[in-house]
This record gives C-alpha cells, sequence and structure tokens, in this order.
C-alpha cells in the first residue's frame, strides 16, 4: 500500500502523479483523478508494476479524512430485534393457519 502525495498531471501514457518525494507514478485514468489534474493531492493505492499505481483513494491534499463507516452495537441490536419479532409474527400466523 502507497501513500504518496503530489500534483496530478498529463503524462505521456495517461496522467501521472509527480510526487512531492521526488518519483513519478502512472496512475489509472478515473473520473476522480482527471477532475484534479493540476492540484496538490494525496492518493493511497496498489502498486503495480515499476511505477504504475491502482487509486483507492484520492482527495486534495490537506482535507480532512472522511470516517470510516461505523457499525454501533445498538442499532445492530435493535435490527436484531426487530427481524426476530418480524420471524415470531409470520411463524405465529402460519401456526394458526396450519
Amino acid at each position: 500500500m502507497e501513500h504518496l502525495t503530489g500534483t496530478i498531471q498529463h503524462g505521456p501514457n495517461g496522467l501521472v502523479l509527480k510526487a512531492d518525494s521526488g518519483g513519478i507514478w502512472e496512475l489509472e485514468d478515473s473520473r476522480a483523478a482527471r477532475k484534479l489534474i493540476g492540484s496538490q493531492v494525496e492518493v493511497i493505492g496498489q502498486r503495480a508494476g515499476f511505477n504504475g499505481l491502482v487509486c483507492d483513494h484520492i482527495r486534495v491534499a490537506g482535507q480532512i479524512r472522511p470516517q470510516a463507516f461505523k457499525l454501533r452495537l445498538e442499532f445492530l441490536a435493535a435490527a436484531a430485534l426487530v427481524a426476530y419479532g418480524l420471524y415470531a409474527t409470520v411463524a405465529a400466523a402460519i401456526s394458526t393457519i396450519g
């Protein structure tokens, strides 16, 4: 996993990231990357070959990282309770019919 900062530019074979650390990385051509041409960005991705980078996340440098989705235990317990209630209702309805 690579975490790089730099500027997205047009290269000879598509988009490239000119990294602040001095390297040049070829990026996959994605809509998100094209929107950020000329911008200072942070890229997190997987190395592909010698200087290729498959982007998992790309954003303007300095932006706050988005929070990961957290499944809260109380919501999970409430969903389980509702599911059990529906199951019990359907089971009761079937038992009275049959």
